[in-house]
């Protein structure tokens, strides 16, 4: 009797283990399994290389040189952050008040949208709005063609616009990107004896409608000394999922939600967020996705992450007049931008 009632538990055994086989590789590719390992992010979090970033950026602001160097391990040099490009500064009539440095995230065959901003809200009209001067620049990693670097290098013979970082021009190097702009803004014209304390400073993606009166207006508001760091805000976690192109491993990034952030396609900061980001940034490892990266800036540092719907991240398609006092919109194509903006 037992004798015949092996094979019945051996086919038993044998489909339980393709059903808990199944249901692992199931809970494997949602990401599932990963979330059982996470850690607390309010509890345990902690970035590399593991310094008191926040307490080293007091002290360098304060100029206190008496702490020695080895109290704080470096993690980015600014010194090898060197651009193959950088904007003219003969021109610039930035100064330390009541002037604004737009900085646009853009990619060397992204020239059309370029042209459009050019054209649009980035025209030299637009260099004095309300008292607040303006300079609209771009910035870029170089491009997977050797035969790309000539033109950047004409183009910018003819608009002093463009600062070209020494990396790869790849969606995972926007943070070096956003690091490239956290530097040229704190050390804005620096190389040519003309070192100015740029008050304000927006980033913006190169797909954007900027309402430059309204910017201005929120701008205005805010005083250069404020921890300034807004925009559209998230407040999100990281993807488990294994086929999600933004996937994060557990090695990667290994809590649970990531701090507080703003879209990285519109960010406004003052010159004391600009200047803390540079400090901290040297003592803080890179994480491929930008706007994470300065939220974990931002959380290190105890500033605080302001929303502000005026910064559209959901494109609407809604032309200049009809923005209201919105600042910027997320979504428009070069095309989308001439028209809008002309209508």
């Amino acid at each position: 009797m037992w004798g015949h009632l092996m094979p019945w538990r051996k086919l038993i055994s044998y489909r339980l283990a393709i059903v808990v086989t199944t249901l692992l590789c199931i809970g494997y590719g949602l990401g599932i399994l990963d979330h059982f390992w996470e850690r607390s992010f309010d509890r345990e979090f902690e970035w590399p290389p593991y310094v008191d970033v926040r307490d080293y950026v007091i002290n360098k602001i304060l100029h206190n040189t008496t702490l020695p160097a080895t109290m704080y391990l470096s993690e980015n040099d600014w010194t090898l952050n060197r651009p193959l490009l950088s904007p003219y500064c003969n021109t610039s009539t930035l100064g330390s008040k009541n002037s604004l440095l737009i900085i646009v995230k853009t990619a060397p065959g992204r020239v059309k949208n370029r042209q459009a901003i050019r054209s649009t809200w980035g025209l030299s009209q637009f260099a004095q709005h309300d008292g607040v001067r303006i300079r609209t620049i771009f910035v870029m990693g170089k491009g997977s063609s050797e035969a790309e670097m000539p033109e950047l290098q004409a183009e910018n013979r003819d608009y002093g616009d463009l600062l070209v970082g020494d990396y790869d021009d790849t969606y995972r190097n926007n943070t070096l990107k956003f690091i490239s702009s956290i530097g040229f803004a704190y050390n804005y014209c620096w190389n040519e004896g003309n070192h100015e304390k740029i008050p304000h400073v927006l980033l913006i993606d190169d797909d954007y409608l900027v309402s430059i009166p309204n910017l201005v207006d929120v701008v205005k508001r805010v005083a250069p000394h404020e921890r300034l760091y807004t925009g559209w805000r998230f407040d999100s976690s990281p993807f488990r999922f294994v086929f999600h192109k933004h996937r994060v491993s557990l090695f990667k990034y290994p809590f649970d939600r990531y701090p507080p952030y703003i879209s990285a396609g519109a960010v406004l900061l003052t010159h004391q967020t600009i200047q803390e980001f540079y400090y901290a940034i040297e003592h803080v490892r890179v994480y491929p996705y930008d706007d994470i990266y300065a939220g974990i800036l931002a959380y290190l540092l105890g500033i605080y992450v302001r929303h502000n719907e005026r910064f559209q991240f959901w494109g609407s398609g809604v032309s200049l007049s009809e923005m209201g006092a919105l600042v910027a919109i997320h979504g428009y194509s070069p095309e989308q931008l001439a028209e809008s903006f002309s209508s």
